[in-house]
């Protein structure tokens, strides 16, 4: 009989460890966060204040509600590793939440927001996945060693408003430059740590957001176009469509003037309305196409 409670015990706080997680909003109260509070649900944006050090250890698992983020004012330590990367992701994202019942998207959350004032980051081995903007540093005091990008909407990192060139899904680092200090713990990275190879490819980067919106207003505009352009259409496919008679009685005049009027405005806003639509099509084909580049 004690063997059974005992069982009954084990299989109980077994369960309870599978399936537990912590919720979070707001400041950021404690100096470490480790993996035993997995996975961490963010409801609201988590804040570390200036002011404080928050280290985030290895294993750590963030799911990100949306329109919630990262923001930091004071200093952070991302602390993962080869084996047990920290990850920041959509709560959609089933490879960490078994629970979800959508698939992940780009711009599902917002991303981690360093602040001007913030003391510094060092980010090492993470993962930051489907947020809008990844990365955006407004200091150039951040460094960071083996994270790894994945479908972010916007860009995947950013100093100063200016874009990094990043791989989508291949391990990145950006490192500060040779000869300079270290300040508040973490290293100091300048715009020129960037490798030779990441620089020349910042204006592909660029090209790439470039013709990811230029696709979405041409997608857009086209469907937009060929649905105004139905009205005409539908118009003059009306006129043509009564009885000869019931036409004639309408237009005794200059039926036969008009009924060719009519044809050419069917046939010229008919297709007109098919080229749009095609057009607008491609532009959000385009749109879609870029995410997986």
């Amino acid at each position: 009989m004690r063997r059974i409670a005992a069982l009954s015990l084990f299989v109980v706080a077994l369960a309870a460890a599978l399936f537990a997680e912590t919720h979070l909003s707001g400041d950021i109260k404690t100096a470490a966060i480790d993996s035993t509070g997995n996975p961490y649900i963010v409801d609201q944006d988590i804040v570390v204040p200036a002011g404080k050090k928050v280290t985030i250890k290895e294993g750590c698992i963030f799911l990100f509600k949306g329109f919630t983020g990262l923001n930091v004012s004071g200093q952070i330590n991302v602390a993962g590793s080869a084996k047990h990367p920290v990850v920041f992701t959509s709560v959609n994202d089933g490879d960490y939440n078994p629970k979800s019942d959508q698939l992940p998207n780009p711009f599902d959350w917002n991303g981690m927001l360093i602040a001007k004032e913030s003391g510094g980051a060092l980010l090492e081995d993470f993962s930051l996945r489907y947020s809008v903007y990844g990365v955006k540093s407004q200091t150039a005091n951040v460094s960071i060693r083996g994270g790894v990008f994945r479908q972010n909407g916007q860009f995947h990192f950013t100093i100063n408003e200016k874009i990094q060139y990043v791989q989508d899904n291949i391990a990145y680092s950006y490192t500060a430059t040779p000869g300079e200090p270290e300040r508040a713990g973490t290293t100091v990275a300048g715009e020129g740590s960037a490798k030779p190879s990441q620089q020349q490819s910042k204006k592909s980067e660029k090209g790439r957001v470039i013709f990811r919106y230029t696709s979405l207003g041409v997608g857009v505009v086209g469907i937009a176009a060929g649905s105004l352009m139905l009205l005409p259409w539908s118009d003059a496919k009306k006129q043509i469509d009564m009885p000869d008679s019931v036409f004639g009685m309408k237009h005794p005049a200059n039926a036969d003037t008009l009924w060719r009027q009519y044809t050419a405005s069917v046939n010229g806003w008919g297709a007109g309305s098919i080229i749009s639509y095609f057009l607008g099509l491609l532009g959000l084909i385009g749109f879609g196409v870029s995410f997986a580049f």
